[in-house]
């Protein structure tokens, strides 16, 4: 069969101009990897040792994806909101920055079970520099010092997770 017989022969269709046009979607800002890997930077900047577990990474930087994330974690880290809800939380563009910050060398992967993530000394630096501009990264710098210097241990802490 046919289009045309499909559709019928004086059905508008057969004679409708199909046109495609290319339009750009742009990336959004936390899926670009060089702005998370700032993100990156700053989270494990703001740990002890400038290392975290996985878990904990993915945890902060989901925390910073929107307000409404990372006002659900100050609230269970001030205990104002009870944390057994589901508190692993996972960022879904974290894995591809993390690739490319082990390939630029500016994180490591460390631990017996390979689940932290450690800030190399370019990394450091990143974080530095991002640190001491004022106009940069302005609202994810002012959410992070809420939490002081930041431990796996103290994150287990306040959420009171088992690790």
């Amino acid at each position: 069969m046919s289009t045309v017989e499909f559709l019928g022969a004086n059905d508008e269709l057969t004679h409708a101009r199909v046109e495609f046009r290319s339009q750009p979607h742009p990336i959004p800002a936390d899926a670009r990897v060089a702005y998370k890997l700032a993100q990156v930077a700053l989270v494990l900047y703001s740990f002890n040792r400038n290392s975290a577990s996985i878990e904990n990474l993915h945890l902060f930087t989901w925390s910073l994806q929107s307000r409404r994330s990372g006002q659900m974690l100050l609230s269970w880290w001030s205990g104002s909101r009870y944390a057994s809800t589901v508190t692993q939380r996972s960022d879904p563009h974290l894995p591809v920055a993390l690739n490319v910050g082990l390939i630029r060398g500016m994180v490591g992967i460390t631990g017996a079970n390979h689940n932290r993530v450690t800030l190399q000394p370019s990394g450091v630096l990143l974080a530095q520099r991002i640190i001491s501009d004022d106009d940069l990264m302005t609202t994810e710098k002012t959410y992070l010092r809420q939490f002081n210097k930041l431990s796996d241990a103290a994150v287990s802490r306040r959420l009171a997770r088992n690790s």
